[in-house]
């Protein structure tokens, strides 16, 4: 008879558990069917993913060489109706400064982001170029005044050329902001850049960070130096406007005859990509990439993604983690275990994709593509 009863009691428990389970299910596809309701603001043609798309077949050096148009005020057309801007800014002492001061770094620095909108797309360029000496030699030329501290003013030059020459074999490390938008032309594009412009180099100044943006010829020269190392730029920017620049800047060879490297002039290139799969980075990752002492060009390429869509692609995999937690449960229903029983790491992706919804929700938090090159 007792036996009888807690059968019984165990069949009742599992129809309850099982009618529950059919109530989630119910649920979770009106939650599926209110997400996919959601309408978004992002507009056609500035997609993430236009960057896989297939490019035309490029027969030339300058072909391959990618941009169109450079204008005079650093305005650069990339094409199909891309344009940008490049801001150049000095380090940030992040490694010794104070850890209170790093983290009102880091909060800066994530404000920073969130700046910038779905319309908008950033790329942080970190370049080190070795053998520059010549050119580190005039930047920290002192003139000579005529006056009596001409002689102290010697002594300097000499003392900053002879430590130049105990350092690191003219290693010239420069960093960059890189700002796109999308416009049907010139004139459209123009004052939208403008205004990024002026938001990036206020985000900066308000994280004491001096910043100044290139004009046209400051950038043909940079992209000189980055496609031939070992050559001067020798260009006044007289006709700047009237010609095709990528003429001026281009290695002598572009050869891409292997799957992993290319020459470019007289030297052998690679092109690398990250695969992360952790969910944190140290803040000492970019640090050490960057203290190789070699030519090398680091770039993030961030675009945020259209705040509408970001939420509807969250809510999407809860949905789907939460499908996957039904199974579970229903086989420790079938099993006679606690349906409450699940495994640990579902338990820590739903925390972690409730938090992530409630950032994006509640606290005006962003949600970006990055590739990392």
């Amino acid at each position: 008879m007792a036996k009888n009863q807690v059968q019984q009691r165990n069949l009742e428990k599992r129809k309850r558990q099982e009618e529950k389970l059919q109530k989630k299910e119910k649920e979770l596809k009106k939650v599926a069917k209110e997400t996919n309701n959601l309408k978004s603001n992002h507009k056609k043609g500035s997609s993430f993913l236009d960057l896989f798309k297939k490019e035309k077949k490029r027969y030339t050096i300058e072909d391959t060489i990618p941009y169109k148009k450079m204008y005079r005020n650093g305005i650069c057309y990339v094409g199909e109706g891309k344009y940008n801007k490049l801001i150049k800014y000095e380090d940030i002492n992040y490694q010794l400064a104070l850890e209170e001061d790093r983290d009102l770094i880091f909060n800066q620095f994530a404000g920073f982001l969130n700046s910038f909108d779905s319309t908008t797309e950033l790329q942080l360029s970190f370049v080190n170029q070795v053998g520059r000496i010549k050119e580190m030699e005039n930047a920290i030329t002192i003139p000579d005044k005529g006056d009596d501290f001409d002689e102290i003013r010697e002594e300097f030059r000499e003392m900053l050329k002879d430590q130049l020459s105990k350092g690191n074999n003219g290693l010239k490390k420069s960093k960059y902001v890189v700002v796109s938008t999308r416009a049907d032309t010139y004139e459209q594009a123009k004052p939208v850049l403008e205004r990024i412009e002026m938001d990036v180099l206020s985000n900066l100044k308000s994280m004491e960070v001096r910043a100044e943006t290139l004009i046209g010829i400051e950038r043909l020269k940079l992209l000189h130096d980055m496609l031939n190392p070992d050559k001067m730029f020798a260009y006044d920017g007289q006709g700047l406007e009237d010609r095709d620049t990528r003429k001026l800047i281009m290695p002598s060879t572009f050869k891409f005859t292997s799957p992993k490297y290319m020459q470019m002039g007289n030297y052998i290139c690679a092109l690398s990509h990250f695969q992360i799969l952790a969910s944190e980075l140290s803040d000492r990752f970019l640090s050490e990439i960057l203290s190789i002492e070699d030519n090398m060009y680091v770039s993030f390429h961030i675009h945020a993604i259209d705040q509408v869509g970001a939420i509807k692609m969250v809510k999407r995999k809860n949905t789907d983690l939460q499908k996957m937690m039904i199974e579970e449960q229903k086989k420790a229903v079938r099993a006679g275990y606690d349906m409450d029983i699940i495994p640990s790491d579902l338990n820590v992706y739903g925390n972690d994709i409730k938090n992530l919804l409630t950032d994006l929700q509640s606290r005006d938090e962003r949600m970006f593509y990055v590739t990392f090159t």
